[in-house]
């Protein structure tokens, strides 16, 4: 390859936020991997119904998301589109078409994951990006999501005595973060959780505290409160035993975004910002699939505007215009 055209897939490369303070020796590689690709009006670059195997950097043309036959957006160059739904992994995601000749720069996923595990400072960035675009997802909801119980009850694990380590490893890879991970790994972030048991009606942090710990609850059901940045309108969410909660802002050190208060005697475990960091630098596996989970997250924040918007649009308005000014963001 020309140096000038691997300078110019450089310089797009660092249009993707987690890539912009990298070097360019460092993104090099992942440019090198990097190729053209080109689709006429109506050609599919993603379909939904499969897990992306690249992403693409829009050159010229345009092209319109959707999913579950929503439209999302439609995205022109210097664009970039498949970015998320290579990081969740997982068929049923995002369907790109393009909206007229479109010429792009194609980014493969298994030399993105290469690039994750050479370079951990990276996935780190990543995932960080992938906490703020869920919080800001959820400050924007109109609905939170309803309570799923773990498959089956921890009750059973929870006495008079502290939980054993055997406990606190059986319970971690019952959450969807840890299902995958390694047991050594495990084991280690394990140890060095704190068992907290507090009564119904405490507070566990409030808007604007210092994020610097991740709760994995066990037993009891929460509450997490914050007001819609819309219109300010109040929401509950309620959480229990199986969930992972404070974790993103934990990743990335942001400040507390929601109060979480207990309703009814509850146990948790609780782990520090940097034991966390470390189990995800050590086992790669966990910490694709920490991106994996957030990535999936934010798609479904995306399914509930995209359907709520074909809901708005499908009513007779006289005032009513569903243009893309009324679109996800």
């Amino acid at each position: 390859m020309r140096q000038h055209d691997l300078t110019e897939r450089i310089l797009r490369l660092r249009g993707v936020p987690v890539f912009k303070t990298m070097k360019a020796g460092e993104l090099a590689p992942l440019a090198a991997t990097i190729r053209s690709a080109t689709f006429e009006k109506g050609e599919v670059l993603l379909r939904e119904d499969e897990p992306p195997k690249a992403f693409h950097l829009l050159l010229t043309g345009s092209v319109t998301m959707r999913r579950r036959g929503n439209k999302i957006r439609t995205i022109s160059a210097p664009g970039g589109v498949g970015f998320l739904s290579v990081l969740a992994r997982t068929g049923g995601g995002t369907e790109a078409v393009a909206e007229s000749h479109t010429e792009t720069f194609e980014v493969r996923a298994d030399a993105l994951y290469e690039m994750f595990e050479d370079h951990f400072p990276v996935l780190l960035g990543t995932l960080r990006w992938l906490t703020e675009r869920m919080i800001q997802e959820n400050l924007a909801l109109h609905e939170p999501p309803p309570y799923t119980p773990p498959p089956e009850g921890f009750d059973r694990l929870i006495g008079d005595r502290e939980l054993g380590i055997v406990e606190r490893i059986f319970l971690l890879r019952r959450t969807i973060g840890f299902k995958h991970a390694n047991v050594n790994s495990t084991a280690r972030l394990a140890r060095g959780l704190k068992e907290m048991r507090v009564p119904a009606g405490e507070t566990i942090w409030r808007p604007g505290d210092h994020a610097t710990t991740t709760l994995f609850l066990v037993k009891g059901k929460m509450s997490l409160s914050w007001s819609n940045l819309e219109d300010r309108r109040p929401l509950v969410q309620t959480v229990g035993p199986g969930y992972i909660v404070g974790g993103a802002e934990a990743i990335a050190d942001l400040p507390r975004w929601n109060e979480l208060v207990t309703n009814e005697p509850a146990v948790f475990l609780r782990g520090g910002r940097e034991a966390l960091i470390d189990m995800l630098e050590d086992d790669l596996e966990v910490a694709l699939q920490f991106v994996s989970m957030l990535g999936g997250f934010v798609l479904m924040a995306w399914d509930r505007k995209a359907e709520a918007d074909a809901l708005v649009s499908s009513r007779p308005s006289r005032e009513h215009d569903a243009g893309d000014s009324n679109e996800p963001r």
